[in-house]
């Protein structure tokens, strides 16, 4: 029995939008995204549409990094930091980069909170760094701040 198409997707497409709470991508995935608006446009809209905390996990070792996003185009906008330039200008990140320039290709990108736009800088910054304390990303992970 001959079998049937259901759906031919764009190329560049990675998969269906999966909400902040259940968001994880790998850095390929995430540099396909970033890379591919239209096929991946919902995803765009979304991130763009909100601040938040992010995680960057090192799947090498388990190292993490949280981070926050509070500019015009939210977590999209800082995102799209780390696909041009693999470090985002994280001291921690740029220093393991010299060290080992392939180890991004390990990192993992997850949404710790998503948070409204409207906050300001010093608002998500503190949401930021409740998750720091939270995680022990200072004292045992890749935050330098």
């Amino acid at each position: 029995m001959p079998k049937q198409v259901i759906e031919i997707l764009p190329s560049g497409y990675v998969k269906e939008f999966p909400g902040f709470d259940n968001l994880i991508l790998n850095y390929d995935e995430l540099a396909t995204i970033i890379k591919n608006p239209d096929p991946n446009r919902v995803w765009h809209n979304m991130l763009k549409s909100v601040a938040g905390v992010y995680l960057i996990v090192d799947l090498t070792n388990g190292s993490q990094y949280v981070g926050s996003a509070s500019g015009e185009e939210g977590i999209l906008g800082r995102w799209k930091t780390y696909v041009d330039s693999q470090h985002g200008g994280n001291a921690r990140l740029m220093e393991l980069l010299s060290l080992e320039p392939d180890r991004y290709k390990h990192f993992q990108f997850s949404i710790l909170s998503a948070l409204p736009r409207t906050l300001t800088k010093t608002q998500v910054i503190s949401h930021e760094q409740k998750y720091k304390q939270k995680l022990g990303s200072r004292a045992f992970g890749l935050n330098a701040n």
